[in-house]
């Protein structure tokens, strides 16, 4: 999606054409970030992601916002990302996956390019990286354990941490040496191949949000896919940038 097709959404164009009128000069950028700006977005079923960065983010200006933020969020959006330059500054060793995310697939609708001079440290990446698939994989185990008999809720386990494992696993890339692929099959199957794990799992848990899997041997699926899981966590974990970016 280019700039021009980004704004021939209605609610899109309203809510840039409606901060631009409320905050003027206070607005510094609005950047479309996520599967619509990577060229991998769907109508129904994909989100528009928003970041906003304001010269401030003092509540008076948080208030200017507010009834075009409103108006965004009432058609079915998720909230923007508010960003001051400074803040992105300070933030790069805090959120280095989700920064280079944007970095790498972005259309700036409005105003300067906030990430076109981002850094990143490589050990800020790895401790992300490591940190959340740690969490995540925190969470999914509690999750099997409420809900492992209910074929119904363990599908819907399945299908939402494949979602967040995605996300962490463009993140996961670039720390290994590699740049994500647009598409989510694609990073999947890069990740896999570059950490050296079973891809089919993963597959598995794709058709069951595709809808694909009736009848599937969900408690099977899970094992398979915890145990590729648990190796891509060790993997992030022996990775050392010092040693020449090799894991050990």
């Amino acid at each position: 999606m280019k700039v021009e097709q980004a704004m021939e959404q209605p609610a899109l164009r309203r809510l840039v054409q409606g901060l631009i009128e409320a905050l003027g000069p206070r607005l510094r950028s609005v950047v479309l970030y996520g599967s619509a700006a990577r060229g991998d977005f769907h109508e129904g079923t994909s989100d528009l992601n928003v970041l906003l960065v304001l010269e401030d983010l003092d509540p008076a200006t948080l208030e200017t916002l507010s009834p075009s933020v409103a108006r965004w969020c009432a058609k079915g959006h998720h909230a923007p990302r508010l960003f001051s330059p400074a803040l992105i500054a300070e933030s790069a060793d805090v959120f280095p996956i989700e920064f280079l995310d944007i970095r790498a697939g972005r259309l700036v609708l409005h105003g300067d390019d906030p990430f076109a001079r981002l850094e990143v440290r490589g050990a800020s990446l790895r401790l992300q990286c490591e940190r959340e698939l740690r969490e995540k994989m925190m969470r999914l185990r509690e999750g099997y354990v409420e809900c492992h008999a209910r074929a119904r809720d363990l599908s819907w386990l399945l299908t939402d941490s494949y979602t967040s494992f995605l996300a962490l696993f463009r993140g996961c890339l670039r720390l290994l040496g590699g740049e994500p692929p647009a598409g989510s099959r694609e990073v999947v199957a890069a990740f896999c191949e570059r950490a050296g794990l079973d891809q089919a799992p993963f597959e598995e848990v794709a058709r069951l949000k595709r809808g694909d899997s009736a009848g599937a041997d969900l408690k099977s699926i899970f094992s398979r896919y915890y145990e590729q899981l648990t190796k891509a966590v060790r993997t992030v974990d022996r990775f050392h940038h010092a040693q020449g970016g090799a894991a050990r």
